[in-house]
């Protein structure tokens, strides 16, 4: 059996940020499954649940439907994320992208999509990411 690494209360708060921090100004977040269970020490189940109960939407992909290697749970806002996909509609039509949240999160989680791909303004706006 391996060791896992003893995170710091801060670290691990760190790590579940991109998922607790999901919300109205941050519309997707996502950790890597390995992430969840090594380094968070918690199962998604649990993750998604607590999400759940914020009024947020969930989608656990396995290695299989992911482009992150040991798959991965992504958290969203689902209201937020329509609107941001409805108002970003022509350049995610253009750049291949679903417009509904479903079907987004989806797309997002099988392609990885690189800086200077056409969709890649609109996916880190959903990321909360307006650099």
């Amino acid at each position: 059996m391996t060791k896992r690494p003893n995170l710091t209360e801060e670290e691990r708060s760190t790590l579940l940020g991109s998922l607790t921090e999901v919300g109205p100004s941050k519309p997707v977040g996502y950790l890597p499954l390995y992430t969840i269970e090594k380094f968070v020490r918690t199962t998604p189940e649990a993750l998604a649940a607590a999400a759940a109960a914020r009024g947020l939407s969930t989608a656990q992909f396995t290695p299989a439907d992911s482009c992150i290697k040991s798959g991965a749970l992504y958290v969203y806002h689902r209201e937020t994320l329509a609107d941001l996909l409805r108002a970003n509609a022509k350049v995610a039509c253009a750049a291949g992208l679903p417009l509904e949240p479903d079907d987004f999160i989806a797309r997002i989680a099988a392609v990885w999509f690189e800086k200077n791909h056409p969709a890649y303004p609109v996916i880190a706006a959903a990321f909360g990411d307006n650099a």
